[in-house]
């Protein structure tokens, strides 16, 4: 049960019963002295693993202590509504509340979620010894979405949607994870499914390489520090600065010490050039629609994206533009294959890892289906991950000399 909405529908019901509308409420330090709070479950004060979750009381001025206690699947529980008294209990972690048909009343049960579905995968082959050596446990959220990020062991992490398709931010396996908010990521593809579109550089907040919010952002060259893990304003009083005024004096976020007005990257100013080249033709002709232009493929940290292409090739670049590997003919017949499933994101994980045992790439910069490590060969998907074919068998892993026998397409 989403523990937003459980307390949203509590506040509304106290708010009905004590009759509070738009009365202003002021909490001060005696505010609580009289007032009476019920017991906390025993659960909760147990040091039993999942035995609950502290939340801030539903009550005025949150003066007691307040923990849901989790049940366990097949307990009884309930959806609930605003007329209900105050909620005691919540399904745990990984379940969420069934009611039986036409009821509010109903059990915990296992969440069906894809994120859910794939736990129960992997602790089904864990119990039964059929892990593979490189498989990692999915993290979902309250809600059975999947959690922010993955990581490949020795090699990568990476930004997810919360459907579990990888999206924009990437860090070395060594650096720590929970820096990885991947909040400014997750921010923007909820932006693109909302407006049917790719977004312009000068028309989203930019993000870093993980993922997160760079800490200095630009909207309408108007600029301001901000908090890189939820894009808040660091300074909200200070006035907003002028683009080409932005310098370490102007704003403490600013890194490029002797310089002044520098803010978009390589690839961004191409691609606003050409931006404010097409706008101003539409302004001149009347037109809706400009041809004959090419806009370059810019990363949401500003950098360039990994695929690149001209009128005749396709290849792999590094975040400065860079070839980093041999560019793909398009007309070639026998490279049609590669050339559309060209993602680079092995050729791009390469370039980030430190470490001596890196990832082998196929020549369009893709992971190459079959990976090797220390003598043990294994299956991997698009983005590096350990694939294996079901629960019920151990997952597929053979010695170096063997790969060969390795079914991973």
């Amino acid at each position: 049960m989403n523990h937003f909405l459980v307390l949203t529908a509590l506040c509304i019901g106290f708010s009905a019963v004590w009759g509070l509308g738009d009365e202003d409420i002021r909490c001060v330090s005696s505010s609580c002295k009289d007032v009476e709070c019920d017991a906390v479950p025993d659960r909760c004060k147990s040091n039993e693993t999942n035995a609950g979750i502290y939340m801030l009381s539903p009550d005025i001025c949150n003066c007691c202590d307040y923990c849901l206690e989790y049940m366990a699947e097949g307990e009884e529980c309930s959806v609930g509504d605003p007329s209900n008294a105050k909620h005691t209990s919540l399904c745990g972690p990984g379940l969420t509340c069934v009611p039986d048909d036409g009821e509010t009343d109903g059990t915990c049960q296992k969440m069906s979620t894809n994120c859910a579905l794939e736990q129960q995968s992997f602790d089904l082959r864990r119990q039964n010894g059929n892990l593979g050596a490189m498989e990692t446990r999915a993290t979902c959220d309250d809600d059975g979405l999947y959690g922010t990020y993955k990581c490949v062991p020795g090699q990568n992490c990476f930004c997810l949607h919360s459907n579990g398709s990888r999206i924009f931010g990437e860090a070395n396996y060594n650096t720590i994870a929970d820096y990885m908010s991947c909040e400014c990521s997750r921010a923007y593809y909820d932006a693109v499914d909302i407006m049917g579109r790719q977004l312009h550089p000068h028309e989203h907040f930019r993000c870093d390489s993980t993922g997160s919010y760079d800490r200095i952002q630009c909207i309408n060259e108007q600029c301001l520090c901000v908090d890189a893990l939820d894009g808040a304003p660091t300074f909200p009083n200070n006035k907003l600065v002028d683009l080409e005024d932005i310098s370490n004096e102007t704003l403490s976020c600013y890194s490029d010490e002797g310089s002044q007005g520098l803010y978009y990257k390589k690839c961004e100013e191409e691609y606003m050039s050409i931006h404010k080249e097409i706008e101003e033709k539409k302004n001149e002709s009347g037109y809706s629609l400009i041809l004959g232009y090419s806009y370059p493929s810019c990363d949401l940290d500003g950098s360039y994206q990994a695929v690149q292409e001209n009128q005749t090739h396709k290849y792999c670049v590094d975040k400065e533009g860079s070839a980093i590997t041999t560019p793909l003919e398009k007309a070639s017949t026998t490279l049609t294959t590669l050339i559309e499933s060209m993602d680079c994101k092995c050729a791009r994980s390469n370039l980030l890892m430190t470490t001596a045992e890196k990832p082998d790439c196929l020549e369009n910069g893709n992971y190459n289906p079959v990976q090797c490590r220390r003598n043990i060969c294994r299956c991997v998907d698009v983005d590096g991950n350990q694939k294996c074919s079901d629960s019920t068998t151990a997952c597929e892993e053979v010695e170096e000399s063997m790969k060969a026998s390795l079914k991973c397409t």
